[in-house]
């Protein structure tokens, strides 16, 4: 059993009074929990298990309504970041069901709640949540047919939701972590076993194969950058030294700034031809950007979202496919939509760059819970299956009471950049001109449909 001293043990209770910082605690275990959900297989583009609202749950008896609200917030810009996806219709479905379900659980939890459990307030925030971005979905995406996928998605959310709730209440009832958080108890202790004290020289790492920065695709890619050049692919070298290239090219606030606008353009845009077009481009920007994609995944995505707006038949019939009808608004309707989904997507990846700051206190605690975030995934424990509420209490004290991280110097960032281009000095400048050729590039696709009518 490891025992923290009095000093450090005063200082663990007396920081759950910054609601700020321990906001961002929170934030950087939603971030974390979604980086897991992304990569989870899903049958549908925007559905998300749930998991990552589980610190959302957990705050709902102890952080003041102000902060829980901006809990939930901060968790949508977080996710979104990590998963390339702020610019795209996954952000507005995210914001939607997560904000929904804040307020679901925090109105459920505080009119019941000597007779409401978490599991009850869990089931009403995630079926909640469901249900408000298959309304979403009904305008955006799949029109009448969306009420068809509606029962499942509602039947994940009841699942998720049920299990989620039932973790909640063993860890309440478990953590010290938590009981500290709530003052229930001063006393600050947690074994050693779970991952606190590591032999000398160990180099298991846990945790820290999970994404570790804004802007990160997949675990798997930050366990490439952590792998010696030599034991790359050719494939995955070239694509590191583009994203080296692209990152050190770009402000990112003016690659953030650019996706904005062009986001506006794209969505004014209602031709088949035109939207494609746009499509292509974002392409070659996220490879540009070194991002990782997958073409036959967009086309996957593509086919489904056309293929369920055709279930519903609308305007003149093109051809018959047996009982399946073919007509000309529903396939360009589908069309339209799946190009919109995906180039907003393929946009969110190019744009969205590491070091993307927003202003503010919240652009503060946003920066906070990334580096909370980081410390999450340096872990050096690990969180076994059996211990996992033991072993996540550790690491959430531990994470708490370490010491604050600092980021890499601007100087550094700076140097990097003029020996990646040497003949241009200035980050700012090389910006303005990757901006203007962007731009060009965008004037010449609505001026070619505009001059062929598409």
């Amino acid at each position: 059993m490891q025992v923290f001293s009095s000093a450090s043990s005063e200082d663990f209770r007396s920081r759950f009074a910054n609601r700020s910082d321990l906001t961002a605690l929170l934030a950087a275990f939603c971030f974390f929990l979604s980086a897991i959900e992304y990569m989870l297989p899903k049958p549908l583009p925007f559905m998300r298990l749930g998991i990552a609202n589980l610190p959302i749950l957990l705050a709902v008896d102890f952080l003041p309504f102000k902060w829980f609200l901006v809990l939930a917030a901060a968790k949508v810009i977080g996710m979104s970041i990590i998963s390339g996806t702020l610019f795209s219709y996954v952000a507005l479905f995210s914001l939607a069901g997560t904000m929904v379900a804040a307020l679901v659980m925090r109105g459920i939890r505080r009119l019941g709640r000597d007779s409401i459990s978490l599991i009850g307030v869990s089931i009403a925030g995630a079926v909640m949540s469901n249900a408000m971005q298959m309304l979403i979905a009904r305008f955006v995406i799949f029109g009448e047919v969306a009420w068809l996928i509606a029962p499942l998605f509602l039947l994940t959310g009841l699942i998720t939701g049920t299990a989620m709730g039932f973790f909640a209440e063993y860890f309440v009832e478990h953590s010290n972590w938590y009981a500290c958080a709530t003052g229930a108890s001063e006393v600050m202790d947690a074994e050693g076993e779970g991952g606190v004290d590591q032999e000398p020289g160990r180099t298991d790492r846990g945790l820290a194969a999970m994404p570790t920065k804004a802007g990160t695709d997949t675990a798997s890619e930050q366990a490439d950058a952590r792998r010696p050049a030599g034991q790359l692919g050719a494939k995955n070298k070239r694509r590191a030294a583009r994203r080296q290239r692209y990152e050190s090219l770009l402000e990112p606030w003016m690659a953030a700034v650019l996706g904005v606008v062009i986001a506006v353009v794209f969505l004014l845009q209602q031709g088949i031809f035109v939207k494609t077009l746009f499509l292509l481009l974002f392409i070659f920007w996220t490879w540009l950007a070194g991002k990782r994609f997958s073409l036959i995944s967009t086309l996957l995505v593509t086919v489904g979202i056309v293929a369920t707006n055709l279930l519903i038949p609308s305007g003149r019939v093109l051809f018959r496919l047996g009982p399946i009808v073919i007509t000309e608004m529903a396939l360009r309707e589908g069309l339209s939509k799946a190009l919109t989904f995906e180039g907003l997507m393929y946009l969110s990846k190019a744009a969205i760059m590491p070091g993307l700051h927003f202003p503010g206190k919240f652009g503060a605690i946003i920066a906070q819970a990334f580096q909370y975030y980081d410390r999450v995934i340096e872990y050096r424990g690990k969180v076994h299956a059996k211990t996992i509420v033991r072993d996540i209490d550790v690491l959430l004290q531990k994470v708490w009471l370490s010491p604050k991280l600092v980021g890499e110097p601007s100087e550094q960032i700076g140097q990097a950049a003029s020996m990646v281009f040497p003949s241009m000095q200035s980050r700012t400048r090389r910006s303005v001109v990757f901006v203007l050729i962007v731009v060009i590039i965008v004037g010449c696709i609505l001026g070619a449909a505009r001059a062929t009518g598409l």
